[in-house]
């Protein structure tokens, strides 16, 4: 009884598994002219994790119609970004914040570019002094990451200046108390380092 009640559990489990694999990477025709660039994105992104042997087909097809972003994940599975960095130096010589934007995230987190820092906080500063109507969400998120860099590099003038800008406009109460919590630092290394 025990042994066909483990049986039954066990199968019971495979099935459910191969169920959840189903559904984490679900078998859509990439040739369907239905298919829409959300959803062949999504399978570009899904891919990645649960489906890596059609992460190529899959990306292409959604970089083809229309989603950058699609390259990034096509750069971290074959180790070559350089086709994803061309098409965002591209875009940002045609003048796309966005691109900016990306780029700075890449040179701050190291992705697919050696870190660099500095470059990262030109790039995120370029992206503010843009003059293209950024939600306010954004502009918020990018004084984040500037006094984030800044602060790693010791900055503190500048720490004070972006955290000055998230404490006034955040709108998640966490954000806010975590660039308080900078501002203050930033403060007190002042002072130290005036004495």
């Amino acid at each position: 009884m025990v042994k066909a009640l483990v049986t039954l559990v066990l199968a019971i489990s495979f099935f459910a598994s191969m169920d959840t694999k189903a559904s984490m990477f679900p078998n859509i025709d990439i040739n369907d002219p239905n298919l829409t660039v959300k959803i062949a994105a999504k399978q570009c992104e899904k891919s990645f994790m649960h489906a890596p042997n059609k992460l190529e087909e899959w990306c292409e097809k959604a970089y083809e119609m229309g989603h950058l972003e699609s390259l990034y994940y096509i750069g971290m599975y074959t180790g070559d970004g350089s086709r994803y960095l061309n098409e965002l130096n591209t875009r940002i010589e045609q003048g796309e914040a966005n691109a900016i934007n990306t780029l700075a995230w890449l040179y701050q987190s190291g992705r697919l570019v050696k870190k660099d820092l500095s470059k990262a906080a030109r790039l995120y500063q370029l992206y503010l002094d843009q003059e293209n109507n950024q939600a306010i969400t954004l502009k918020t998120s990018t004084h984040f990451e500037l006094a984030t860099i800044y602060r790693k590099l010791g900055m503190w003038d500048e720490v004070i200046t972006h955290t000055q800008y998230v404490i006034n406009n955040a709108k998640r109460e966490g954000r806010r108390e975590l660039a308080q919590r900078w501002r203050d630092e930033a403060e007190t290394s002042l002072k130290g380092s005036n004495l």
